[in-house]
């Protein structure tokens, strides 16, 4: 006790000491704060820290180089190949099970390269391959909706072979597999391999993988072909072309695979189709006697529209003066011309559901331009030609001065225009420049070459042909070469306008 209130006294007596126990305490307490708060902020920005892109599997250090430049666009030094007769297609398979409706941001994972194997095991995710036939990029999606624009762009040694752009047509979310493949079961040029996907114009993703040089002992060698060599085949994208056959009588609408496979009958008593812009549906021209098939309600000859497999034809207006029919590639408008009363062919307008539109302009052929504020049609005002005007006449300007110049078809950039012309007796494609610059021939070959439809990406032209003694459809690239048989036996009517084409 003596102890205790002895020692109570000298607190009393010495009261600094209350004071420098509390503010040893408080910097105790400081300390702790500031020690606990740096460690918890340095976990903080190290789990926020992105995590550094990689390849399926670890890189080799010189490809890992190469690749951090993709996005720049560099020209890779890589060997030139030496493979002239590839021919690159490729297909999609998108998921096919239901999902919920897109709430997330649409978003591309990273991209797995696979080989396809004969043996129909699940290959790992690598960056380097002997030579293949086939490749397959796989990768998960989320968030994706019709409404989005993905593009596509592959690259081989640095240089952009393929770019393909669509809106989407898969599910919510999903697995995607995009294969590429040769057509003819040659091995895929060796080099290196690149492939961005955007989604609405956004780089959302890309990736890369080699196929070495070294060809398997096997394989037939390759003999040597003398003279130039021929450029290795852009990839196919999966288009679907609508094009007529004539019997003699009435047209028929078939859909077909740009390689010509796949072949489709749609519908007979019908011309002249043309996709929508999402290729769910067409628009085309119903010929007396549509009606008469048993999937046809009423209706008769004039402006119709079905869904993509043929379903559902139902007629939007009426006139049986109808040729050539097109929708706007911004989906609102279809186009179409017709002789009202008069000696002379106007065009005239509709809504996509078959509403009155007061809108027309003189001429014939109408094609859209890709922004659908403009079409090209074949006219004279006086001077005949292609001219190119707005959709209520206005400002129209001229083109072409051959009067005999038709069938124009719009590239999709804009830029160019193909169209017909018939020069001493043989009709041959051209095409020319929106201001009237450039005017080249790419065709040349005996018969008549005509009727020309671009590809989606523009990278290609489908015609209609005669130079083997029958109608036939060719595909060429859009410099003309490379011109080849795609579909056979045709027919074509007196009137060429019925038998233009579409690719979607």
């Amino acid at each position: 006790m003596l102890r205790h209130r002895k020692f109570s006294g000298i607190w009393r007596q010495q009261p600094w000491l209350w004071g420098g126990a509390i503010g040893c305490g408080a910097l105790f307490c400081v300390v702790a704060f500031v020690l606990g708060g740096a460690l918890w902020s340095r976990q903080m920005v190290k789990s926020d820290q992105p995590p550094e892109w990689s390849l399926a599997s670890p890189a080799a250090p010189q490809l890992k180089q190469e690749l951090n430049g993709l996005t720049t666009r560099p020209n890779f030094s890589t060997p030139t190949i030496d493979n002239s007769s590839v021919q690159l297609t490729n297909a999609t398979r998108p998921a096919s099970e239901p999902a919920p409706v897109a709430l997330a941001e649409p978003q591309f994972g990273p991209i797995c390269f696979k080989a396809a194997r004969p043996q129909n095991d699940t290959p790992a995710c690598e960056e380097t391959y002997a030579p293949v036939v086939e490749m397959h990029a796989v990768f998960n999606y989320t968030g994706m909706s019709t409404h989005n624009e993905w593009t596509r762009v592959w690259y081989h040694n640095g240089q952009e072979v393929l770019r393909v752009k669509e809106n989407w047509s898969g599910d919510v979310e999903g697995q995607f597999d995009y294969n590429l493949n040769t057509s003819n079961g040659q091995l895929l040029p060796p080099g290196l391999w690149q492939l961005e996907l955007y989604i609405d114009g956004q780089l959302e993703t890309f990736g890369a993988f080699v196929i070495n040089g070294i060809v398997s002992t096997s394989l037939p060698p390759v003999e040597a072909t003398p003279g130039p060599t021929k450029a290795p085949e852009l990839p196919l994208p999966a288009y679907r072309l609508a094009f007529t056959k004539w019997d003699g009588g009435k047209h028929a609408i078939w859909t077909a695979n740009l390689d010509g496979s796949e072949a489709q009958f749609l519908l007979d008593f019908a011309a002249s189709p043309s996709w929508a812009p999402d290729g769910q549906s067409m628009v085309f021209f119903g010929e007396e006697g549509i009606d008469t098939q048993p999937a046809v309600g009423v209706g008769t000859n004039g402006i119709w529209r079905m869904e993509a497999h043929g379903e559902n034809p139902t007629q939007l207006l009426a006139e049986g003066s109808a040729h050539a029919v097109a929708w706007s590639p911004v989906g609102n408008l279809v186009a179409f011309d017709a002789a009202r009363g008069g000696p002379d062919r106007r065009v005239y307008f509709i809504g996509a559901d078959g509403s009155h539109q007061p809108l027309e302009t003189l001429g014939e052929q109408p094609t859209w331009s890709p922004d659908g504020q403009q079409i090209a049609v074949r006219v004279c005002r006086p001077e005949c030609g292609l001219w190119i005007v707005n959709l209520d006449d206005s400002n129209p300007r001229q083109l072409t001065g051959e009067g005999a110049d038709g069938l124009p078809a719009w590239s999709p950039d804009g830029r160019k225009i193909a169209f017909s012309r018939n020069v001493e007796g043989n009709v041959d494609i051209f095409v020319i420049n929106v201001d009237g610059a450039d005017l080249q021939r790419l065709t040349t070959a005996p018969g008549n070459d005509s009727v020309p439809a671009w590809t989606p990406d523009g990278q290609h032209l489908v015609f209609r042909t005669t130079r083997n003694g029958l109608w036939q459809i060719f595909l060429m690239r859009a410099d003309g070469s490379d011109q080849h048989l795609i579909i056979d036996g045709v027919g074509a009517g007196d009137e060429w306008a019925f038998d233009r084409m579409s690719v979607r």
